[in-house]
């Protein structure tokens, strides 16, 4: 019965993996459209406010994301952007949150 869960939990998480893949792969395609959509990446915005759209990710950081406030079509405004390697200080709702680059690399924005 263990083995059984074991190989099961096994394929789950190789065909969750590879979804959550070819998604990316798809996002990546679409980041040179982003200028004609008003869209950016929450990883290069400058201080401002912002509509925010999507976020490309697993359903972990996803549920996650939700609890902080990253509704669709809610007001983010980005307080500091220290940069590739830094982290982005923003404001959601009535609080202020930092989120690392590699994780707004994967927001998408609407430019207002």
């Amino acid at each position: 019965m263990k083995l059984l869960k074991r190989v099961t939990k096994q394929v789950h998480d190789y065909w969750h993996k590879r979804r959550v893949e070819s998604h990316l792969q798809k996002f990546k395609a679409f980041n040179s459209h982003f200028k004609y959509n008003n869209m950016i990446k929450l990883s290069s915005a400058v201080p401002g406010v912002y509509r925010f759209v999507v976020a490309h990710c697993d359903r972990k950081l996803g549920y996650r994301l939700l609890e902080m406030g990253f509704v669709p079509d809610e007001d983010i405004t980005v307080i500091e952007n220290t940069g590739h390697k830094g982290s982005i200080m923003l404001k959601v709702k009535d609080s202020k949150i930092a989120l690392s680059n590699k994780i707004a690399n994967n927001i998408l924005l609407q430019i207002k």
